[in-house]
């Protein structure tokens, strides 16, 4: 190891042992890493022009935007490149049709979206936990350089766990450097011919489109060299000595290159047959499509699955029946082929109905009641919808490795002495039955008006979805499958809810008009069949419970003295259970906290319940508007938070909530956020819980727009994100279960111009 003696400034020997505050800090480090990485802010700019115009046969449409932003990453100078992250964005669309002929019409729409990201070769998101979980005052971020050096010397100090190093975040974003591209070009062709020469009323359409979508990703990467402190002291001339050695892997002051890249490309076609005709109170409307689509994955692995590219091909069709604007009927049919199944499954016909009926266009609809409720519809649909995107591709064949080095499949041979033989492995068993998953959808609404200005749209949904395609769990151990059950169509959930719209338009005035809308969906879903193992008791079963259930432990709190803990039922995590640790319920009865006693707790971890509202309104020059967005029926499981380390790495740091409110010898409170610290993993107080599983609901404050505008300019100011309303307090609610240590959502405010002319 390099051993190097360096100066210090001079201090007190009294200052030398105050490690509170940190007088010096190569010797007691305080790192703030989120403030050595990360800005404030950043600015950002869009810039966005389109141009329309034409004649009577040919109309044109283009766009260009581009936009910049500057990432929320310093540029520290401890490199010779830039840490910060820029991203730019440029887009451009170009739209032209022209009549052909008096009955045709050709139309070609080409867009083409282009990204680039330059930056740290560190990825954002873990850079932001690195410097919420790493310990500040384990180790100086960085060691002052020495003549002769031809690199940073960056701190760091043997982890907790015996680690030769620990991770130091400002290293980790100045060890490399990498650029990023994206690319999508869509090419859409269309073809509209009228032949009502042939009938009136007929048309024939076509559709050819192709999307080429790449991305690339070329990086250069060093190794950071890593120094520890390993002895300071104070000389007799009151000046202070240290001394630091390399530790961990060689450092390197050269960059290695990589890269990496993926994208595909999809071809669709499609054919349309349209007829419409209106003969006095009749209104007959009917299409009949064909389509296919091919996607292929221009970088694919070198699995045969992969190189074969996906292929879906079917027809639907339609029929409407209108009679005066009151009565309406509607059969759907889509007969559709995948190439995901076994010939005789590959083929599915899904048939829906659809009916209708304006009650306010009724003559016994009197003038009086129509001036108040101006609109009053019912409607209702029934029909299926298969889905063929399952778990496994190609579902009916089996997949086996002939060569396997698993223990389970392999085996011995000799007399004397033994040589290892591989064995033959089947991965995936084939199920020349697997067929398409269905979806019987039942759906009932009901749209009113009031005076004209004000529309509310409920719908009530009903859906069952059957063939789930899944494995099978029921199968004992000692049947030989081992981790490769078969797959089958053999799961069901339900799932129903209601759907509520509301939109307000007001003109007072020419020069003061209000707009208003607001949103709220309700969808609960719950698992009605699933092949599970034969539990014993049924709380244990997911069946009945929703999709996204947390599964987990019920707490009854902690426990408040160890006499307490010698009195409760047996709680088989590994160590010793103590005064301060999370108490279980015996669900069973059996007097031993164990897996039989998991069941289903709070909500599910998607939303059932969103909801959205706002208002805009527009007086003389100035307009504003606002707009709230929120869920609830959610929970939110607190994992991968825990103070000092990890169930795999130690050395990391404490979050403010858990300092502020844990159990303590000293303070026993038994309804403390968090039980008692320890140094090592505490198996009991890491089990998935009610006590970790909190109320993720919440309401945001997602825009807010401010403009004025003078004759064709208009400017504006607008924000995203700025307040959150949540009774869960620990991180922002949005992302979710975890820890809260992914890279969070930024709050944004932008200014700015627009121009119009004619």
């Amino acid at each position: 190891a390099r051993t190097t003696r360096g100066m210090l400034p001079h201090f007190s020997q009294e200052k030398i042992d105050n490690t509170r505050d940190g007088v010096n800090p190569l010797i007691y480090p305080n790192n703030d890493w989120y403030d050595m990485l990360f800005k404030d802010f950043s600015m950002s700019q869009n810039v966005n022009a389109n141009l329309r115009g034409g004649s009577k046969k040919i109309d044109y449409f283009l766009n260009a935007s581009f936009y910049n932003e500057d990432g929320m990453l310093k540029n520290t100078g401890m490199a010779n490149f830039k840490t910060n992250e820029v991203m730019q964005k440029y887009v451009f669309q170009s739209n032209i049709a022209a009549n052909v002929t008096n009955t045709t019409r050709l139309a070609l729409k080409m867009t083409t979206q282009l990204m680039t990201r330059k930056g740290t070769s560190a990825i954002s998101n873990n850079l932001f936990t690195y410097t919420m979980t790493c310990n500040p005052v384990d180790y100086a971020a960085v060691y002052p350089g020495q003549a002769g050096d031809d690199h940073v010397r960056y701190g760091n100090a043997i982890a907790w766990d015996g680690a030769a190093v620990q991770t130091n975040p400002f290293a980790v974003l100045n060890s490399g450097y990498c650029s990023k591209f994206w690319g999508n070009v869509l090419a859409t062709l269309t073809l509209d011919q009228d032949l009502d020469f042939i009938t009136p009323g007929l048309k024939l359409s076509g559709l050819a489109s192709f999307k080429s979508y790449t991305y690339s990703n070329t990086w250069n990467r060093l190794t950071p060299y890593y120094y520890s402190l390993t002895d300071y002291y104070l000389r007799p001339d009151g000046e202070m000595e240290y001394v630091v050695s390399s530790i961990g892997p060689n450092g390197t002051n050269y960059l290695t290159p990589g890269v990496s890249n993926s994208g595909n490309r999809i071809f669709s076609f499609q054919a349309t047959v349209d007829y419409k005709k209106m003969f006095k109170k009749h209104d007959v409307v009917a299409t009949l499509v064909y389509h296919q689509k091919e996607e292929t994955n221009s970088v694919p692995s070198a699995s045969q699955n992969a190189i074969l590219p996906y292929r879906q091909q079917g027809i639907a069709g339609r029929l409407t029946y209108g009679y005066d604007g009151k009565y309406l009927i509607e059969g759907n049919f889509g007969y559709n082929g995948s190439e995901n199944f076994y010939t005789n499954h590959r083929w599915g016909f899904f048939p829906s109905v659809a009916a209708g009926w304006v009650l306010s266009k009724e003559p016994f609809y009197g003038p009086n009641l129509r001036k108040v409720l101006s609109l009053l519809k019912f409607r209702a649909s029934y029909g299926l919808v298969g889905n063929d995107s399952l778990p496994v591709r190609f579902p009916y064949l089996t997949s086996v490795i002939m060569s396997s080095s698993d223990n389970e499949f392999g085996g011995y041979y000799g007399k004397e002495s033994f040589a290892r033989i591989s064995g033959i492995q089947v991965t995936t068993w084939g199920n020349e039955d697997a067929t398409w998953e269905i979806s019987r959808k039942l759906n009932l609404g009901l749209e009113i008006g009031l005076f004209d200005n004000l529309t509310l749209i409920m719908d009530a949904f009903n859906e069952n979805r059957t063939g789930i395609f899944m494995l099978r769990r029921s199968i004992p151990a000692h049947s030989g499958y081992q981790e490769s059950t078969p797959y089958a169509n053999i799961g069901a959930v339900l799932n129903r809810g209601v759907d509520i719209s509301l939109e307000y338009n007001k003109a007072f005035s020419k020069d003061f008009v209000v707009s208003a809308q607001g949103t709220f969906t309700y969808a609960h879903n719950e698992v009605t069949a699933k092949n599970e193992p034969n539990y014993e008791y049924d709380y244990l079963k997911l069946v009945g419970k929703p999709i996204n259930s947390i599964y987990g432990y019920v707490s009854t709190g902690l426990f408040a003295s160890d006499e307490e803990v010698a009195a409760s039922p047996k709680q088989s995590f590994g160590a010793a259970v103590l005064a301060g640790d999370i108490k279980y319920a015996d669900l069973n009865g059996d007097n031993i906290i164990d897996g039989n006693d998991k069941t289903s707790i709070g909500y599910p971890t998607i939303p059932e319940i969103t909801y959205g509202f706002g208002v805009s309104v527009q007086y003389k020059k100035f307009d504003a508007a606002i707009f709230f967005q929120g869920v609830s029926n959610v929970s939110i499981l607190m994992s991968n938070h825990h103070p000092f380390l990890t169930n795999i790495y130690s050395g990391y740091n404490m979050t403010q909530w858990v300092a502020d409110d844990h159990w303590t010898e000293v303070n026993r409170n038994v309804n403390a956020a968090y039980p008692r610290l320890s140094s090592t993993w505490n198996m009991n107080n890491t089990q998935t819980s009610t006590f970790w599983v909190k109320d993720g609901s919440y309401m945001r404050l997602k825009n807010l727009e401010l403009g004025f505008t003078i004759k064709s300019f208009r400017v504006y100011l607008a924000g995203s994100n700025l307040l959150t309303f949540s009774p869960f307090k620990y991180w922002d609610p949005e992302p979710g279960s975890g820890n809260g240590l992914s890279y969070p959502l930024q709050r944004i405010v932008k200014l700015g111009l627009q121009f119009n002319f004619n």
